[in-house]
């Protein structure tokens, strides 16, 4: 077991592993000052481990001396520090513990966690003391003294009480001529397609190819293609970079069958980048996937915690997901359930500003009528997202058991004018699904395409 310089067992609400990867991030990211800045900013008392905390008030020690954090140094520093800082052998034990930790992208979320951990175990610690107190006074009959009792656990937890009607210009919200000062300008992925946190749901019935469509999607965007025109992303408001980062979180298929999708998409995408002159993608480092075939379990906060971390050190500016059914245990039927995990979504989403494409799959036929391409669950879910499209078989194609030409059909219209495909064809050699020669000659129109 890890010594992590802890002679008790550690309550729920500390997090010793996040204190770990903060540590590790700002002793052993080799050169990377503003790092240990953003460690060394934490407060003190935030830390739970007691070996932590002197390693830490070291840490702000020597960045105030405008010296490098050098791990030695932080620790002959921290044995200078106390009783416990008196043992450098038990300090220099943890110190090394914090190798291999820490990766600088997921500071941020590490120290909101052990800050929030901190505020609650204050709380709590605070609330007992209160209700002690309280009892004290009550057996000894001096109830005067509950003003002012009250008054320091106020201060304590640092609350703000001020009463919300008393009018206070801070608390306005923006007025609409500083609305309309800003910029209305989009902020685009893809031009005229996707726009930077925008959330779409693709539905379709099973084996048409819907699984392969997300997965085009996914490697495009990461080599700076367009998904459907498979050309480089141009158009007014293009981003600049040729490549970005991505993440998938497949939450069904095998490393198998993921091996044999994406090898294929790769290999497709590579030979249409030498014959654009496009530069590849860094396959090493820019598409991440989360193979997750027995599922995940977002409502989770040991699970969201895991991917909230992934996604906090890739930093993607689409993250495509699914199936939906499998990243939750919740009732999604129900409006609770399914409130609950766009409230999760919408949280990664905002927070980390990424595009999201979720799969979702569609209820079975009932009374002999055609399949509804809309997504199983609570009718929010239908509301939730700016586009809503499934895959269905293109008409003459019905009884087809792998249709070549499918349409994509509409089930949430859109907030905002967009340039999708109506259907799309199966292509040996290109894309896996590319679109009809009419998409081209409107996306040519749009100037979004220039071939």
């Amino acid at each position: 077991m890890t010594d992590t310089g802890v002679d008790w067992d550690a309550p729920e609400m500390c997090d010793v592993e996040a204190e770990q990867q903060l540590l590790g991030a700002a002793l052993y990211a080799e050169g990377n000052l503003e790092v240990a800045e953003q460690v060394a900013s934490i407060a003190n008392q935030a830390f739970y481990v007691p070996a932590h905390q002197l390693l830490h008030a070291a840490l702000v020690d020597v960045l105030r001396d405008e010296q490098i954090p050098d791990p030695v140094m932080i620790v002959d520093r921290a044995a200078r520090r106390g009783a416990l800082g008196g043992n450098p052998d038990r300090l220099r034990r943890v110190s090394l513990e914090l190798l291999g930790k820490g990766i600088p992208a997921s500071v941020p979320y590490f120290a909101d966690r052990v800050t929030t951990l901190w505020h609650a175990r204050t709380a709590v610690l605070e609330a007992t003391r209160l209700i002690q107190q309280l009892h004290g006074l009550h057996r000894s009959g001096d109830l005067h003294s509950t003003g002012g009792v009250l008054a320091r656990a106020r201060e304590a937890l640092d609350l703000d009480l001020s009463d919300p009607t008393v009018p206070d210009a801070s608390a306005l919200p923006p007025s609409v001529a500083e609305i309309l000062a800003g910029s209305d300008s989009y902020d685009w992925l893809i031009p005229k397609l996707f726009e930077y946190g925008d959330r779409m749901i693709l539905t379709g019935i099973e084996g048409l190819g819907k699984s392969t469509l997300l997965a085009q999607i996914a490697v495009a965007v990461t080599a700076g293609l367009h998904p459907f025109l498979a050309a480089p992303i141009i158009g007014p408001g293009a981003p600049m970079t040729t490549s970005h980062r991505v993440l998938v979180i497949d939450a069904e298929n095998l490393p198998g069958q993921l091996r044999r999708r994406y090898g294929d998409l790769v290999g497709r995408v590579n030979r249409i980048c030498d014959q654009q002159s496009h530069p590849k993608p860094d396959w090493d480092d820019e598409l991440r996937i989360e193979a997750r075939p027995d599922g995940v379990r977002l409502e989770d906060p040991r699970e969201l915690r895991r991917i909230e971390a992934a996604i906090a050190a890739h930093q993607p500016v689409l993250v495509v997901a699914g199936p939906l059914y499998r990243l939750n245990a919740l009732d999604t039927e129900a409006a609770d359930g399914a409130r609950e995990l766009v409230r999760i979504l919408d949280h990664l989403r905002v927070k980390y500003r990424f595009t999201l494409i979720l799969e979702g799959h569609i209820p079975h036929a009932a009374d002999g009528r055609s399949r509804s391409v809309r997504p199983i669950g609570s009718s929010l879910l239908l509301r939730w997202p700016e586009f809503g499209y499934g895959i269905v078989p293109a008409k003459g194609h019905e009884d087809d058991e792998h249709p070549s030409v499918v349409d994509l059909r509409q089930w949430r219209y859109a907030r905002d004018e967009r340039l999708f495909p109506r259907e799309l064809y199966h292509d040996p050699s290109g894309f896996p699904w590319t679109p009809g020669s009419g998409y081209f000659a409107l996306c040519r129109s749009k100037g979004v395409y220039d071939r």
